[in-house]
């Protein structure tokens, strides 16, 4: 429909351009005929212009500053030569054979008009629906409206938001991109805010799972980055245990199932999470898990991941990572065992009043086993034992290996019930 209208206006552009031309150089003679030539032209290139910067190429921004300034040079040249030539040429028709001869010039520049017009607002219904650009809201960042502050950290605020076009909450990180981030590390060797950002946007972006929270979008704009993700109707699972310090063995097997079998999945993905803590595993209200926070997980071989780096939180840090040596998938597991262990005991395996007490303990003790310290099944003691030894190779190989470790313990009768109904209040991703 579109191309038929454009076929069909090109046409009696032709047409009507060789009429009034013909007509005009009659009368006035080739050298007015000549300046409203170039007139002409001229419009036809304000048409190009206005076409090209409204319905052709709706919702693409330019790419850059320089080519939008182009596109409004364009236009403002077309116009100011338009009327230079059409200025001159009825001067010259004024002067050969008078103002009676400038009707035809007229209705020569108004046939012209007419046409680009038409040609202007010509295109099919769907082609205008798609073109039609999308009004953000006074309160959006871009196109995503905002809802509701979820939270506030260190690193920046989650908001709840909605995404229009698609009709379905996301949860929305935004922090400031600090200056001196420059995309690495700092010199005490942490990530900086952005650095982390970026990160987590690269390595959860990549992911596709029902397990994990998933990255919708990433934008850096105007000084600030934000984060589009999931939105999780739930809480943490850090919240979930202040009120269930020691859960039922089902629900503690059904998380870790869960978890672990994301982390089987990142793995094979090539992304190390190196974070796994409750503060950072998301409950549904319908009782499934999920990994968030990816700030710093190593993809691949990042240059933001080089061996010495001490990354992690404290007490789920595996020996490895307090000692800044290679860190891979079984770092993620022995901090799988560290949390298991909590969830089974309600307490951690190393507890201490800082970084070095935890540290030395994690190098240099053996934890206490579940049974002894809570009743708990022995069946766990050596699953746990396995998934935090202090070497790497002595640990599960992977997740998976893990995972069908648990499944193979046997329930109690007396402890096989749940308390997951419990998981209700919205929580933020920070």
């Amino acid at each position: 429909m579109r191309l038929f209208a454009y076929l069909f206006l090109v046409l009696y552009l032709a047409v009507q351009g060789g009429s009034h031309f013909i007509d005009n150089t009659d009368m006035t003679g080739p050298r007015a005929s000549a300046h409203l030539a170039l007139a002409t032209w001229a419009f036809a290139l304000l048409v190009a212009a206005l076409v090209f910067m409204t319905h052709e190429r709706a919702g693409r921004p330019a790419k850059t500053q320089a080519w939008q300034a182009a596109r409004v040079a364009w236009v403002t040249f077309s116009l100011l030569f338009i009327f230079v030539c059409a200025f001159a040429a009825f001067q010259r028709n004024q002067e050969t054979v008078g103002y009676e001869s400038m009707i035809e010039g007229g209705r020569f520049i108004w046939s012209m008009a007419a046409a680009g017009i038409l040609l202007f607002v010509a295109r099919s219904p769907s082609r205008a629906a798609a073109a039609a650009p999308v009004v953000a809201p006074a309160n959006a960042i871009g196109k995503y409206e905002i809802r509701r502050l979820l939270g506030k950290g260190a690193m920046g605020a989650v908001h709840e938001g909605w995404d229009p076009l698609i009709n379905r909450r996301v949860a929305i990180k935004t922090i400031l991109l600090a200056d001196d981030d420059g995309g690495g590390s700092s010199a005490s060797g942490s990530l900086g805010t952005a650095a982390r950002f970026r990160r987590e946007a690269q390595a959860a972006g990549r992911l596709l799972h029902p397990n994990v929270v998933g990255i919708f979008d990433y934008v850096e704009e105007g000084g600030s980055a934000y984060l589009v993700m999931e939105f999780v109707d739930g809480q943490t699972l850090s919240g979930w245990l202040a009120q269930n310090a020691r859960p039922p063995l089902p629900d503690v097997l059904r998380v870790m199932g869960d978890i672990l079998s994301a982390l089987d999945y990142c793995h094979a993905n090539g992304v190390i999470h190196r974070d796994i803590k409750p503060s950072n595993i998301m409950l549904t209200r319908e009782g499934r898990a999920k990994i968030a926070d990816f700030g710093i997980a190593r993809v691949d071989n990042s240059a933001l991941t080089q061996t010495g780096m001490v990354t992690g939180t404290a007490a789920y840090m595996s020996p490895e990572q307090f000692s800044g040596g290679p860190i891979d998938a079984r770092s993620d597991i022995y901090a799988c065992g560290v949390m298991l262990y909590s969830m089974l005991t309600g307490k951690r395996p190393y507890a201490g009043s800082g970084l070095t007490e935890i540290m030395f303990k994690v190098m240099t003790t053996e934890a206490p086993a579940p049974s002894a310290v809570a009743g708990v099944p022995p069946a766990f003691d050596a699953v746990i034992k396995q998934a935090m030894a202090k070497q790497p190779e002595d640990r599960f190989q992977s997740a998976g290996a893990f995972a069908a470790a648990l499944r193979a313990i046997e329930i109690p009768p007396d402890d096989a019930t749940t308390v997951l109904s419990r998981v209700s209040q919205p929580a933020s991703l920070t």
